[in-house]
């Protein structure tokens, strides 16, 4: 009868520990530690999420002040003899420890850490996302739906009436298809997929692309002035989407400013004209102060005095944002109620091409 195998020993436990501590990916961090709570074995992605000192082995947990919850985890372990997951939240991170008991001389509890923030962050952002979807599509199909239910009880009976339904009918579902539209090109640029062409924009060209809204600005009494400095470079960009951006700073403008206001478009150099800096100041209700981080989140809107009859799909700040970034460059926002607001676009201008005074 051959003897029973003995159980390692506690140095090759740890060695063997370490080895899968170490071949753990970022975010995750392992820890051993004996029946008092003493670590034996500490990671150091480890450390970090559990904000323990880098020199914490030898040490009880105790004595290094880990959080009282972590404390819990490994004695509900040890005492039960069994697997313990728990949650360790703060206001910024989301971190998970799960506590195994060990069987051996001296290692008592190992924990596998392991950092949740971001996926976390993305399951809000994902029922975020559905829930702006589920209710900005809400609106434009009830009102549908009641017209539709109109027109079939009558309606279609008296051609006037009829034709405002239906004109009314085209404008809601314009609205939805603007939304899908501009939720694929969102995507679209998020996930890298939507290419830039680069090629030098000269910005009193690119600044005309917003003439397609002076009718609207008319139409609502609005002054648009365009500024541009002579001596601003060309832009290096793709003509399109840096023409999409304007149009959409333009657009909210205009959609947040009351009759008799003012928009004014500008652009100069900056840093000896290897940057551009491209403005639109209104004079409009402007922007609470509180809501001035989330204003290029998608379909944020600051409050009901910023909604103007469903205008808008609440993309327009987010794709302008994401196609700035995309461009290496960046944008922010200064305003205060009542105020007005100034969107800042910085972007790099194309460099200056060989020849002239540049040749060599």
């Amino acid at each position: 009868m051959n003897p029973p195998a003995s159980s390692p020993s506690v140095s090759q436990t740890l060695t063997l520990l370490r080895s899968v501590g170490e071949q753990l990916e970022g975010g995750h961090g392992l820890i051993a530690v004996d029946r008092t709570g003493r670590i034996l074995l500490a990671t150091e992605e480890a450390c970090r999420l559990l904000d323990l000192s880098a020199e914490g082995e030898g040490h009880t947990l105790a004595e290094l002040g880990a959080d009282f919850r972590l404390l819990r985890v490994i004695t509900a372990c040890r005492d039960a003899e069994a697997a313990v997951e728990r949650e360790i939240s703060s206001a910024r991170e989301v971190i998970v420890v799960r506590a195994f008991p060990v069987q051996n001389q001296q290692v008592a509890v190992v924990v596998l850490v392991r950092d949740e923030t971001r996926l976390r962050r993305l399951e809000r952002v994902r029922r975020d996302f559905v829930t702006n979807v589920s209710h900005e599509l809400r609106t434009p199909i009830t009102a549908i739906r009641l017209l539709v239910e109109t027109l079939q009880k009558g309606a279609l009976d008296q051609p006037e009436v009829a034709a405002g339904f239906v004109h009314r009918i085209a404008l809601e579902v314009g609205h939805m298809a603007q939304m899908v539209e501009e939720l694929l090109e969102l995507s679209a640029i998020e996930s890298g997929r939507q290419t830039m062409s680069l090629e030098p924009v000269p910005v009193d060209e690119l600044v005309r692309t917003v003439d397609r809204l002076l009718p609207l600005a008319e139409e609502r009494r609005i002054d648009v002035t365009v500024e541009v400095d002579p001596s601003t470079p060309p832009l290096l960009g793709d003509p399109r989407r840096l023409g999409q951006v304007l149009r959409n700073l333009v657009h909210n403008a205009i959609k947040f400013t009351p009759p008799e206001g003012r928009i004014t478009v500008s652009a100069r150099p900056l840093l000896e004209q290897t940057r551009v800096e491209l403005v639109v100041r209104d004079t409009g209700i402007g922007i609470r102060p509180e809501d001035l981080p989330r204003i290029f989140e998608r379909f944020w809107k600051a409050d009901s005095s910023r909604q103007r009859d469903g205008e808008g799909s609440g993309l327009g700040l987010a794709i302008a944002r994401h196609v700035v970034e995309a461009h290496g460059g960046s944008i922010r926002v200064v305003s205060e109620p009542r105020r007005g607001a100034t969107f800042i676009v910085e972007l790099p201008a194309a460099p200056r091409v060989l020849g002239g005074e540049d040749a060599g």
